[in-house]
């Protein structure tokens, strides 16, 4: 199998990407003019910590050939790492290989696979950053003041006569998006399906250290186990090109070399491997071996498969500086109450080189300034506390409490100095929060970690309560609701994406729409799928009551939870905002409610010892179908006209008895897809028998509002047997008394005696100064309660201020109790503060129009003096086009606007084929098939064939070709009428394709 790497280009465009974003920031680390606010013996020393942030995202575009090179599938298969991962280029293509490879996996077995067209694009999300500052004495703990500058320079003036360091730093997170597309062509072989064309090996450890022993870790991939299986491993030992010592895995003889016992530093050793296939299999000469992901060569060695030199390590004897550590099992959430514990552990592979000396909670408190005063110690070695120290046993709700451990290292190892950047520690496997700091002590024998986060307990977030619109059909708008949530928490933004690849979106939020650059969701297309996501923020109240989110925080939707895995929840490390990723699925659909149902000439009128007929009918040139009808004395006894359905009742009805009520069922099915319409029925659709309206309900079980294609429902319509020979004709309108309903008979005689389902009706709303009433009303027969009082409405009357209050994101009037009003997000609009030359640079920056909330200023290029000529021809590739100077300079890049062409219509003996074509340069995609036009028949006797009727662009045609399974399953509780309603999803598919054909109706005899 022959792949290939993606293109240099695209990675050294990345890192031109990567190296650009930091300019804004480079100037920030050079020499600073020291603050007039700092003493004499304090020194200001400036820097910036810079972050990448990248969510990768892989699509291709596979096509499926068979031996004679005929394309037979097509399809786009899309996988992405969800979340934004830390890294540069290396991360960037460690993880394009490994999407990639998820992605190819399955095709592995069917043949020779090909890579082409590959293109990339990197698209910047947003930009954190914050300025933190700290101060370092010359004796003493350090000074943090986190982004608080007054407090560090009211700290400076009672000190005047401090010593130290005084640092800024500007923090700075980049989030980005690459997408890399290409096409995936999957070559068929001709060769039997015993013969292994590809095989995947896995989980082999190459990071021996010094003093390891050689370990079989290698595995076959978990489909193809039973095709092929590791004969052994081996690694060699070479010195001079020359193999001088050997292991292997299975112990056998291989050759008179001395055994390996142990990895030794800087010494060769080079990785082989024999597969062995079995029973039935035998391997191809051509077979593609991928290990651990990577593309390796092989031979054949008779019937095993010989993977040599496979990879070389030199292992080196291991630095006894600490450039890692990492911290595990940290106690973060104390509830009110709680004893604090001595809870760390050490992890990861320098935990046997130091210790912990001790762990530390520091209770912390504001004064009436606003200023943040440690109250309180807890120690886990009583040797830490001083003279004076104020103890606390027990974590108080509400309180403000900061952690940090001590670690010591062992004799032999120093932790490196340049420990205090973050980057290589971790806590509890994250890496540090924001405002934390890691200190190594001048002797390097001591760590200090401080954990920035502030522990507020009993204040954790349990759910999140909204309402949003989540169902569109096709044609819609997009549309939010942005429902208040409650007064601690923010909806900042929710967000729709097409997933299809094609990048485009839309949020209720102006400033995220930034991220699709123009390709914004303008309406909902039928058949496109879409992903609903949602974004929500502690409020301004939630931040001073301490409420933060964690990864246990449940999300309800219109009242309902949603069950979500861990991966579609993203929580930042302050526990401030949290993510909620690929929450639902939507694809809107033109739909068409069908009215009324009818089906005349129904035979419901039977005497004592009559048998059971059939004789129901729908009329002509109507979009459903009559699938069953039957009457039903109980869940366990009944009569039911299709023979495939016999085994949904254990009792038979072979005559009906005097004295017994019989209810009357009927089982309908909508055609579906028409073209471009979907006829389903409703929750409001109508059912007439013999040309009069009767109730109906669906069965127990049946969590269907009623929008579907079928209707297995139990009508009110109900015949019971007279001896006399008198019939029971119960009427359709509802009689009750203040318990139950129930239908009546002109004889008196009573049926379908029901409780009253009732519901709260409001009839008037309350006021502030006038209470409400309400009542309950059934909702089945009409039947109302007395009404009773809703009690005035208790409020504050908002005085809201004319002035503008604002931050990055939103600006607003504010009343003095806090509350807000008119939160819109900035109106951005460009100001020039230096027009650019030909020799200097010029610089703007953003400011919004409504309240003069100013963004940073960034540069304006120099001027070039070359006048770019644009030719009237497009250029293009596979994703874009654009008009381009004859130095190179491309203009008015976008993306394809896409549109079918039929180059050959199908028929109903042979294929057509279609392409994808640009209207605005011409580019044109591959043809590719359209299926002939199957024709399909069915009927009553043959109601468990299958139909092979295709649908090229239908998107129930799965559905469609599916065969019926006519296995009759136990009965005896009403609950095996709803397994029989799953069955008739299949069965009933293949009834329907044959008559969304031929339009002809079908009687149940």
């Amino acid at each position: 199998m022959k792949k290939t790497k993606p293109k240099k280009l695209l990675t050294v465009l990345l890192a031109l990407c990567m190296v650009l974003s930091l300019t804004a920031f480079t100037a920030y680390a050079g020499e600073l003019p020291k603050p007039d606010y700092l003493p004499e013996g304090v020194t200001y020393s400036n820097d910036y910590d810079h972050t990448y942030h990248t969510q990768v995202n892989v699509t291709a575009n596979v096509s499926v050939k068979d031996s004679d090179g005929t394309v037979v599938e097509t399809t786009q298969v899309s996988k992405s790492t969800e979340e934004f991962l830390k890294g540069g280029v290396g991360m960037l293509q460690s993880n394009i290989a490994r999407l990639q490879t998820e992605i190819e996996t399955p095709y592995q077995d069917k043949g020779t696979l090909a890579r082409e067209n590959e293109s990339g694009q990197s698209i910047l999300d947003h930009f954190e950053s914050a300025e933190l500052y700290t101060f370092i004495p010359t004796s003493g703990d350090p000074v943090e003041f986190g982004m608080d500058l007054d407090a560090a320079k009211k700290y400076f003036n009672e000190h005047p006569d401090a010593t130290g360091t005084f640092t800024v730093i500007l923090d700075v997170h980049q989030y980005q998006i690459y997408d890399y597309t290409y096409d995936l062509t999957v070559q068929e072989n001709s060769q039997p399906a015993s013969t292994i064309t590809s095989a995947v090996v896995k989980n082999v450890k190459f990071n021996y250290q010094p003093g390891d022993a050689p370990q079989a870790t290698a595995e076959v991939y978990n489909d193809d186990a039973d095709k092929y299986e590791i004969a052994y491993e081996c690694w060699q030992e070479f010195e001079n090109n020359e193999p001088v010592a050997a292991w292997y895995s299975d112990n056998g003889s291989h050759g008179s070399l001395p055994t390996i016992t142990e990895f030794e530093s800087g010494k060769k050793y080079v990785y082989f491997l024999m597969l062995k296939p079995k029973d039935g299999y035998s391997f191809n000469s051509e077979t593609a071996v991928t290990v651990n992901g990577e593309s390796v060569k092989s031979s054949l060695s008779g019937e095993y498969l010989y993977v040599p030199a496979v990879k070389t390590i030199t292992p080196t004897k291991q630095n006894s500086t600490l450039t890692a550590i990492d911290v595990e099992n940290v106690k973060l959430d104390y509830q009110p109450g709680d004893a604090p514990q001595a809870s760390a552990k050490k992890t990861g592979t320098n935990q046997d080189k130091y210790d912990i000396s001790y762990e530390c909670w520091e209770k912390l408190e504001k004064d009436a300034n606003d200023t943040m005063h440690k109250v309180g110690y807890w120690y886990s070695d009583e040797s830490c506390y001083s003279d004076g120290d104020v103890r606390f046993s027990t974590f108080e709700k509400g309180g403000r409490y900061k952690y940090s451990v001590k670690l010591q290292a062992k004799d032999g190892y120093t932790f490196d100095s340049n420990l205090t950047n973050k980057e290589n520690v971790t806590l509890n496997g994250a890496s540090l929060p924001s405002f934390a700091w890691v200190m190594v002590m001048d002797d390097g024998k001591t760590c200090l970690i401080r954990y920035g986060t502030e522990l507020r307990p009993g204040q954790a977030v349990e759910k999140i309560d909204f309402i949003a619109r989540t169902n569109f059909n096709a044609g819609d708008k997009p549309s939010f609701m942005t429902s208040a949530v409650d007064p601690f928490i923010d909806l900042d933004h929710e967000r729709w994406d097409a997933n299809d690849g094609s990048g485009y979106g839309i949020t209720s939020s102006d400033y995220w729409n930034e991220r699709y650059n123009g390709k914004l969701i303008t309406e909902f297309e039928a058949g496109k799928s879409y992903t609903y996501g949602v974004y929500f923020k502690i409020s301004d109240l939630g931040m001073e009551e301490g409420y933060r989110f964690d990864k246990n925080t449940k999300l309800y939707i219109n009242g309902k939870e949603i069950t979500l895995t861990p991966d579609q929840i993203s929580v930042d490390d302050n526990g401030e905002t949290i993510w909620f990723m690929n929450v639902l699925t939507m694809t809107p659909t033109t739909e068409k409610v069908i009215d009324v149902v009818e089906i005349n000439d129904a035979t419901v009128s039977f005497k004592d010892g009559d048998k059971p007929v059939f004789t129901g009918d729908v009329p002509d040139d109507v979009y459903y179908v009559l699938r069953a009808a039957w009457w039903e004395l109980d869940s366990k006894t009944g009569a039911i006209s299709a023979d495939f359905f016999s085994g949904a009742y254990e009792n038979k009805i072979t005559a009906f008895e005097a004295g017994k009520t019989y209810h009357y069922g009927v089982y309908v099915v909508a055609y579906g897809d028409v073209g471009n319409i979907r006829y389903i029925f409703g929750p409001n659709t109508k059912l007439k028998i013999n040309g009069e309206f009767v109730n109906y309900k669906r069965y127990e079980g049946d969590e269907s509002d009623g929008s579907d294609g079928t209707m297995w429902v139990l009508t009110d319509l109900t015949m019971t047997p007279a001896a006399d020979g008198h019939t029971h004709k119960y009427g359709t309108e509802w009689k009750y008394d203040s318990t139950n309903h129930w239908h009546e008979c002109e004889c008196g005689n009573k049926a379908d005696i029901t409780a009253h389902n009732f519901k709260w009706i409001v009839d008037r709303k309350a006021t502030t100064t006038e209470k409400g009433s309400k009542h309950e009303e059934c909702t089945v027969c009409g039947y109302k309660k007395t009404a009773v009082d809703i009690p005035k409405i208790d409020s504050h009357n908002h005085n809201y201020g004319t002035e503008w209050k604002y931050d990055s994101t939103n600006h607003w009037h504010e009343c003095e109790c806090g509350e807000k009003a008119d939160i819109t997000a900035h109106n951005f609009k460009w100001i020039v503060d230096k027009e650019a030359t030909a020799t200097e640079k010029g610089s703007k920056h953003e400011e919004c129009t409504v309240c003069g909330y100013k963004k940073t200023a960034v540069d304006i290029p120099k001027i070039d003096s070359h006048n770019h000529d644009y030719g009237t021809e497009w250029k293009y590739d596979s994703t874009n086009h654009w008009h381009e100077c004859e130095d190179g300079e491309k203009a008015d890049i976008t993306a394809h606007n896409f549109k079918w062409i039929i180059d050959k219509e199908a028929t109903t003996t042979e294929k057509g084929s279609k392409h994808e074509e640009c209207t605005v340069c011409g580019y044109k995609k591959t043809a590719v098939d359209i299926p002939a036009i199957g024709f399909g028949s069915s009927s009553d006797d043959e109601a468990n064939k299958p139909t092979n009727t295709v649908s090229s662009e239908s998107g129930s045609a799965d559905q469609l070709n599916n065969t019926a399974n006519t296995a009759s399953p136990k009965t005896g509780n009403s609950g095996n009428i709803i397994l029989w309603i799953a069955l008739l999803f299949v069965s009933g598919g293949v009834f329907i394709t044959a008559t969304a054909v031929d339009r002809k109706k079908t009687k149940n005899k």
